[in-house]
């Protein structure tokens, strides 16, 4: 009996080990992660909550008020080179970053699971998976994960502080976005 409980503190120990992320499914076959330490919550809002804003850039999805908040929601999946969610979609579900006082909603296709890794496993994104990724992708990529067999071949690990501080400016002599918090 005692080996089995040793057996199990070491099992649990090992749990625990590394950096707690929230992996974000954009698609149906890709997911990607943010450090759990910038994300404040996740929902599902109704699509009717957004303000539509003009001469925005076309990954932001509008404003938001939550919480006595007023935010942007940006299209993540567009952001990064992939297909945008649906633009007639009745809800979107949403991951909330907050970076210093400021914060930024992450439209998706659906909120995954806490998962934990340590950071001598994120490769760079140098050493180029397998598969193609879009340029886009590369600004906010701080690596990527090789999952084991049976899961996605790859799990991209986003920098959330480099996509809050991304410009998202149109140059086309519109004036810069206004920030609100």
């Amino acid at each position: 009996m005692s080996n089995l409980t040793i057996e199990l503190r070491e099992e649990q120990s090992q749990a625990i080990a590394g950096l707690p992320y929230l992996s974000l499914q954009l698609e149906r076959d890709l997911t990607v992660a943010v450090p759990l330490k910038n994300v404040r919550e996740t929902l599902v809002l109704a699509s009717d909550r957004f303000t539509q804003m003009p001469n925005v850039h076309p990954c932001l999805m509008g404003l938001v008020e939550h919480r006595s908040n007023v935010f942007w929601v940006l299209d993540l999946p567009q952001l990064l080179g992939f297909t945008p969610l649906e633009a007639n979609a009745i809800e979107t579900h949403i991951a909330i970053l907050q970076i210093g006082d400021a914060f930024l909603g992450l439209g998706i296709y659906r909120t995954g699971r806490v998962i934990r890794f340590a950071e001598t496993e994120i490769r760079s994104p140098q050493d180029s998976p397998m598969t193609k990724i879009p340029v886009e992708i590369v600004p906010f990529l701080r690596g990527w994960l090789t999952q084991p067999e049976g899961t996605h071949p790859n799990l991209y690990v986003l920098d959330a502080e480099a996509i809050a501080s991304f410009d998202f400016t149109i140059t086309r002599g519109l004036s810069p976005l206004p920030v609100y918090e």
